[in-house]
């Protein structure tokens, strides 16, 4: 059975993209560009940690992690990843990181996102309350804010932090490996990703979460489960071929202004509106993805079978058409009616399983 071999954020964060030895390298000339002021500037293990404190040392230990995972499931690497622990990374900043062959990647960290947090709540009860006196609209902010910090601390878990960083080096790394390193698309379309099926680039990502996360992905699948039934809440065909369930509302996002690399923290009213601007539940999405890449994984023997199928992509070919010419030498259907209907076996049996009983 299924073994959990890798170690959400209280708000919704949206990236939008050795020892450690602080201003080596191009930290030396990003910081004589005046591109970061301020902050420091941490070489790590396949990148660089830019940050406003010597938070630094605390994230290296995540890149080799990341980069070793994704060797195991897709292919060694050599696409490097600056984390820059600020919501925003400048345009000027992120064209630096490119020329340097770096791939940025925005993080908000728990000061800032407590920050953020504040901010986007006195922001919605300034606009909910306007006709109030001062004193009484104070006095709203102070009780919504201590009721958002007790249902949802703004500090991440660090064990969560790092599974989440980890997913989002993923994103980049599989970006890197099927568009190449340039960024963006090559044809213009909007996509979350890279330029194969959001599923996959999705997969990409959550293959390189912590035992944490996975757990939590299972815990989240198990609770459907129980409630209703659930084993597979998208189709698989529909699941195969459809957009990201967070594309248009991280378009729209995108949309809010700025040049550079952000990310986003969003609560209350603005996380409610971004769910319902997506055209479904990211999570949903996210646990399906978890539980199809231990099926096809545990059903091949193969823990690169990820890999081949995104050479087929690729290629311009599709999973219809690797299954029918390799899906049966690794131990699967040889067409997607058959893929969907093992699939969904396997989930259920999966799920009915008391998870004390999984080997860890």
């Amino acid at each position: 059975m299924r073994r959990f071999t890798v170690a959400a954020l209280a708000l919704a964060t949206i990236a939008v993209a050795g020892s450690a030895q602080a201003d080596d390298g191009p930290c030396v000339e990003w910081r004589e560009a005046g591109l970061i002021d301020g902050l420091t500037c941490t070489g790590v293990d396949r990148g660089v940690v830019i940050a406003p404190t010597s938070s630094g040392k605390d994230y290296a230990g995540i890149f080799p992690i990341a980069f070793e995972r994704f060797a195991q499931v897709f292919a060694p690497t050599d696409q490097k990843i600056a984390l820059v622990v600020q919501p925003e990374v400048s345009k000027e900043l992120a064209s630096a990181l490119a020329a340097d062959g770096y791939k940025a990647l925005p993080w908000v960290d728990g000061e800032a996102r407590a920050a953020m947090l504040k901010a986007s709540i006195v922001k919605q009860i300034e606009a909910q309350t306007a006709s109030l006196p001062e004193a009484q609209r104070a006095a709203v902010s102070e009780q919504a804010l201590a009721k958002a910090n007790a249902s949802a601390p703004a500090i991440a878990d660090p064990v969560i932090e790092a599974g989440s960083i980890a997913h989002e080096i993923g994103h980049l790394l599989f970006n890197s490996y099927f568009d190449g390193a340039e960024p963006g698309s090559t044809d213009g379309t909007p996509r979350y990703g890279s330029r194969s099926p959001d599923w996959l680039d999705e997969a990409a990502a959550v293959a390189l979460e912590n035992e944490t996360l996975t757990r939590s992905r299972y815990a989240n699948a198990r609770a459907a489960f129980a409630a209703d039934g659930t084993v597979l809440p998208i189709p698989v065909q529909t699941y195969l071929t459809m957009d990201h369930p967070s594309l248009r509302a991280a378009q729209a996002i995108k949309g809010r202004g700025g040049e550079g690399a952000k990310a986003v923290s969003l609560s209350g009213d603005e996380a409610k509106a971004f769910l319902e601007a997506s055209g479904g539940n990211p999570v949903v999405f996210y646990r399906q993805t978890r539980l199809f890449i231990d099926f096809l994984t545990e059903r091949s023997g193969n823990p690169r079978i990820l890999f081949s199928i995104a050479k087929a992509y690729r290629d311009g070919g599709d999973l219809a058409g690797w299954l029918a010419q390799s899906g049966g030498e690794n131990g699967l259907p040889t067409t997607l009616d058959g893929l969907e209907t093992e699939f969904e076996a396997w989930a259920r049996t999966t799920l009915a399983q008391d998870p004390a009983d999984e080997p860890a």
